[in-house]
């Protein structure tokens, strides 16, 4: 979908569908109000997402008019206006539009707050346009919005353009992470990495098999051991100079099966968004490199496949991690934190001055916190509050939990330094985030717990059915943030 800013009054728009919103108990701009005096108010009183649509029959210069609620002036939320920007793409759909127009209010907000509020709507609009129809071989039905004008007598191109970057990066990342493992492979990641690295002009490092072995990245290895896909770390590289540096580490599993502690069958085809992590760090670096922020980033993407086989490995192995720790690993289904603690002690070796990984690595984290939030472990309270002020920018929210020394004790082993999972089956996130914190050594250095968020089953406002992207906005925005306190 092309969106195009235009500056203006309603008055001065011409043209199809007109899209407007209002508050409960709000009057209408004037434009608009002589199509709204006779509706009753159980038609329509401006309930966040109520809809309202009639064609104007000559009697303006634009076609047809929809008005969607944004609720109670004091409820006000700016992610309302991603919802109601959703509701309204998907309306122009459901009519088969394909020009549609949104006019961004002015008169409830302080200036501060347009270009937010156009972000947000931009944003809202792109998402909720997005649908994975790769694989369909009849599109008949699905219709594309193919044009969205944003209409404002404000300055909001800032706004506009940073939430075009936000959305589009996210729908990157959901469109890689929607790709099943007959075709995701960790090869097909790597190619798709050397793309968006040549599009941007980013450095990128692949290591391979062997190199993983000559370093002694051992616990990669010993997840990938049962597939008969080679695994591969992918270095992605932004802006290198004197910029201070970041790094941003995404899980990437491209299949879960649980390996030898298999997995129950119920759900197993969802095991392809174990690599969303991963999928979401190739959106940040296309959002950064958009963005052309002034810091110095670098992605990492331990990607393997995690199979049952001969050759995989079992229940009691004992692995010894690049940093040297010996891991004893009880379950071959906690994968996730063994490619982690390479990784993350590979990146300590760039001396960021923040490190952030995303993973997908917990269930324990959807009974702790349900759909609705990420939960956030961290060594240091001024990265940790950067990345809750970012999650409410962006409406993914986060949970900061703890990680104390306690949570650390509980993953001792009898016969190695640390083991893959807790035997006594509490806190399975902290101990999680306690196992990495093992492999940042004195870095500052938050984990995103990512397993609750990373796909939706039911209806969301502009979210479709599948892969979510969350986490690239959010990170994104939190490198936004700490690139202006450097």
């Amino acid at each position: 979908m092309k969106v195009e800013l235009k500056k203006g009054h309603l008055s001065d728009f011409k043209g199809g569908l007109l899209c407007v919103f209002l508050m409960q108990n709000d009057d209408p701009p004037w434009d608009v109000k002589p199509f709204l005096k006779d509706v009753p108010e159980e038609r329509f009183e401006g309930k966040l997402l109520q809809t309202y649509s009639t064609d104007t029959m000559g009697q303006a210069k634009f076609a047809k008019l929809l008005v969607v609620g944004l609720g109670k002036k004091e409820e006000y939320k700016i992610d309302f206006l991603r919802r109601v920007a959703g509701t309204a793409v998907r309306y122009a759909a459901g009519i088969k539009e394909k020009e549609l127009t949104i006019y961004v209010p002015s008169k409830f907000v302080g200036k501060p707050e347009l270009n937010k509020m156009a972000q947000a709507v931009v944003e809202g609009a792109i998402l909720a346009q997005y649908k994975f129809t790769q694989y369909k071989t009849k599109k008949d039905d699905l219709f594309v919005v193919e044009k969205l004008h944003i209409l404002s007598k404000e300055e909001i191109g800032e706004g506009v353009k940073r939430g075009i970057i936000y959305a589009e990066a996210q729908n990157y990342a959901r469109e890689l992470d929607e790709q099943p493992a007959n075709v995701a492979s960790p090869k097909w990641v790597v190619e798709e990495a050397r793309k968006l690295a040549k599009k941007y002009g980013l450095h990128i490092t692949v290591y391979d098999k062997n190199e993983m072995k000559k370093k002694g990245m051992n616990a990669i290895l010993a997840v990938a051991q049962g597939s008969a896909q080679d695994p591969h770390l992918v270095r992605v590289e932004y802006n290198k100079g004197k910029h201070p540096t970041y790094c941003v580490i995404g899980k990437g599993v491209v299949f879960d099966s649980g390996g030898i502690n298999i997995k129950p069958s119920p759900g197993m085809h969802e095991m392809k968004y174990d690599k969303t992590g991963a999928m979401n760090v190739l959106g940040v670096m296309k959002a950064v490199a958009e963005l052309k922020l002034p810091i110095h980033v670098v992605g990492f993407m331990p990607m393997v496949e995690n199979m049952p086989s001969g050759s995989a490995q079992r229940p009691g192995d004992i692995v010894k991690a690049y940093n040297g720790k010996t891991i004893e690993v009880l379950n071959t289904d906690a994968e996730g934190r063994l490619i982690l603690a390479d990784t993350l002690t590979f990146a300590t070796e760039e001396k960021p001055a923040y490190m952030i990984d995303m993973a997908t690595l917990t269930g324990a984290m959807v009974v702790a916190l349900g759909r609705h939030a990420i939960g956030v472990f961290s060594n240091d309270d001024t990265l940790a509050k950067t990345i809750e002020d970012a999650g409410t920018d962006a409406h993914e929210r986060v949970w900061r939990m703890p990680v104390w020394p306690e949570y650390t004790e509980m993953m001792k082993s009898d016969f190695a330094d640390i083991k893959n999972i807790s035997d006594t089956g509490e806190a399975g996130s902290i101990t999680a985030a306690a196992f990495l914190q093992e492999f940042v050594g004195e870095t500052k250095w938050a984990h995103l717990d990512i397993a609750a968020v990373d796909m939706v089953k039911t209806p969301h406002p502009y979210l479709d059915k599948g892969a979510t992207g969350i986490g690239v906005r959010l990170v994104t925005e939190t490198l936004v943030k700490l690139a202006k306190k450097k």
